[in-house]
């Protein structure tokens, strides 16, 4: 990373400002500038041991989201509608199968060429810290189903393992990664629930966690159930 940009980087996080990564495929370089930036917000507020499970969740967010993007053009290539279970079976075997990180930067290109992107948002302040993953791609309702019951399979296991041997489908990594972030936030004693992935279904889908950092900290969801009203301009 330049020194120009952790520089810019560290005036954002010491001023309060969201940072914003644009990013076509998760590689090493990215993978980098995430971590950089995850540990110097929480160095910044005092919370340097959240940092193992703070950057494991942003990554696995970011992660899930490159991927998303890959399969669709995978897809587009090949033909395949996400509606027919033998044809998506047969795509997630051809994309597990070529997934390195030469061929993930060979589809970063491919998703830049028509504008398919990740944006990764840090939004911080003493209280918490909340990264939303931002894909301007839509889920489609065969993957929210997916991903509803991966949450609950992972809301019923403490132990990652315990899951992979018992409640793993062998799909897409058996869906690790919503595990993982699942199972850190319940193993720091934060509410699972503070993880969501949600779609608009027309051009957008947001994986979002919210890390408590201080205080008396009230959420996003206990603002909800406490019958406030967030507005979000």
């Amino acid at each position: 990373m330049k020194p120009q940009v952790q520089q810019a980087i560290l005036t954002a996080i010491g001023e309060g400002r969201q940072i914003r990564v644009r990013a076509y495929g998760i590689i090493s370089s990215t993978e980098a500038t995430i971590a950089f930036i995850t540990e110097e917000i929480l160095k910044h507020y005092q919370r340097e041991d959240l940092l193992p499970p703070a950057y494991t969740a942003v990554k696995e967010l970011a992660l899930n989201g490159a991927k998303a993007n890959i399969k669709t053009v995978l897809f587009n290539e090949l033909a395949i509608g996400m509606d027919s279970n033998a044809d998506y079976d047969r795509g997630m075997e051809i994309f597990r199968k070529n997934l390195n990180e030469e061929w993930v930067l060979d589809y970063a290109r491919k998703s830049k060429a028509i504008d398919l992107f990740v944006d990764i948002v840090f939004d911080h302040n003493y209280d918490r810290l909340i990264v939303e993953v931002v894909n301007n791609r839509p889920i489609s309702q065969r993957e929210n189903e997916r991903i509803r019951a991966k949450f609950k399979k992972a809301m019923a296991y403490d132990d990652i393992a315990q899951f992979y041997m018992e409640g793993g489908d062998g799909s897409e990594g058996a869906g690790m990664g919503i595990v993982l972030v699942t199972m850190l936030l319940k193993a720091q004693g934060i509410d699972p629930h503070l993880f969501t992935i949600r779609s608009n279904y027309v051009d957008t889908t947001v994986s979002r966690v919210e890390l408590p950092l201080h205080g008396e900290y009230k959420t996003t969801r206990d603002k909800f159930q406490n019958g406030y009203e967030l507005i979000i301009d």
